[in-house]
């Protein structure tokens, strides 16, 4: 009889040890389920700062496009007004040869 007492103590160590395994497993699951969420809204704001990052960092591009054009025309224009000038020169240079 003493051996089935122990047996049975035996048994239900066994028992509440594999009870513990059991929700030490069903824990971890619960425990990467929170970590994961807490990781998805990292993942979420590093997101929405980098969208806002990168926005703010294609306005400053676009002001420095619009301003690099403004200055190309600028010189453009300055630069056909020279040359008007070159031939109106040089058409007077030719008009007073032949004359």
């Amino acid at each position: 009889m003493a051996a089935k007492k122990v047996e049975n103590k035996e048994m239900n160590r066994f028992m509440e040890l594999s009870r513990k395994f059991a929700l030490a497993y069903v824990g971890a699951f619960g425990v990467m389920a929170d970590e994961f969420g807490k990781l998805f809204e990292t993942f979420v704001t590093r997101g929405e700062r980098m969208e806002k990052d990168a926005r703010k960092l294609m306005k400053e591009g676009n002001k420095e496009v619009r301003q690099f054009t403004h200055q190309v025309r600028k010189e453009q224009k300055a630069a056909v007004a020279r040359a008007n000038k070159t031939v109106k020169k040089a058409v007077k240079q030719v008009e007073s040869a032949i004359a």
